[in-house]
């Protein structure tokens, strides 16, 4: 990335002689201002100024290893961001308690024949907590954005986790998701492709946004347990726990990580190859919300 972005800019540097002639000459402080609006999230008060004495080059180099640079102000507000202090299980924990609310409240309201919706305020404590915690994760972000001197992490960061995109308004993603980003996207943010390609693919937020958990070699169960541990197969497998057991291959995964990760929409891959690529990650997929919903490959529903 380094070689590119020093690439990039030696190139924009030297327009044609032609175009030389009649531009005006670019300042530092011009530069510094370019720089800042492409590879940072804009120019801070006075931050142009000092760039340009700084040196545009100089500063993109430091950009480029951001673990070189003080952050110190930025870390210590992260300290207000309790979200952080959360584990992925914890997480899991607290969403299940939602869960239960919500269905004791169905419960309520169908007794009751009682429509109306809930006021914010007015939602069990559970509720509003796991609300709460949901706008941290976004408040966290910009804050990140605005205050971070590590500019071009914070910009790829973003990049990112949208290149890589996964629905916070998903079942299971509502609590995966933070650790997605903490654990698998701002660490390899900056490294190579390759590294963070896998790592998406083997995250428990992407593999259940994607539905790669139900995608199973066709005919394939368990050798006890059903899919989610609850109940053993045949005789005392309940009816409405069959209907949901998966039976096939899911390519959801497969077609987004031609067409949108890695090759394009017009990436030469066929229908055909999409069946295949998801054939081969049958098994990928998570534990249990309760032990934490980590990844974890299941031989029995691979497709060898």
């Amino acid at each position: 990335m380094r070689h590119f972005l020093l690439l990039t800019a030696a190139i924009t540097a030297v327009p044609q002689a032609a175009v030389a002639a009649q531009a005006p000459q670019l300042t530092a402080r011009d530069s510094a201002f370019h720089a800042l609006n492409r590879l940072a999230y804009g120019a801070r008060p006075g931050e142009v100024d000092s760039v340009a004495r700084f040196g545009v080059m100089r500063w993109i180099d430091r950009q480029l290893n951001p673990d070189r640079i003080d952050d110190e102000a930025l870390e210590q507000r992260e300290h207000a961001f309790t979200i952080l202090k959360y584990d992925r299980e914890d997480l899991a924990q607290r969403f299940r308690e939602v869960q239960r609310e919500r269905q004791r409240m169905q419960q309520e309201r169908a007794a009751t024949g009682d429509s109306l919706r809930l006021r914010p305020d007015s939602l069990p404590r559970p509720m509003r907590e796991f609300r709460r915690l949901g706008g941290e994760l976004q408040q966290l972000a910009i804050v990140r954005a605005a205050l971070s001197e590590r500019q071009l992490r914070e910009v790829m960061v973003d990049f990112w986790t949208n290149h890589f995109n996964v629905f916070a308004g998903k079942g299971a993603d509502r609590f995966l998701i933070p650790s997605y980003i903490e654990e698998t996207i701002r660490p390899r943010a900056m490294g190579r492709f390759e590294d963070l390609l896998i790592a998406t693919a083997e995250s428990p937020a992407m593999l259940f946004y994607l539905d790669n958990v139900q995608s199973v070699a066709p005919g394939s169960s368990p050798p006890r347990a059903s899919f989610f541990g609850r109940r053993r197969f045949g005789r005392n497998e309940m009816p409405e726990e069959r209907r949901r057991r998966p039976t096939g291959i899911n390519e959801n995964y497969a077609r987004e990580l031609l067409e949108l990760h890695t090759l394009g929409v017009d990436g030469g891959y066929t229908q055909q190859d999409i069946i295949e690529v998801a054939r081969i990650f049958t098994g990928w997929s998570i534990e249990r919300p309760e032990q934490g919903a980590g990844f974890i490959f299941r031989d029995w529903a691979h497709d060898a």
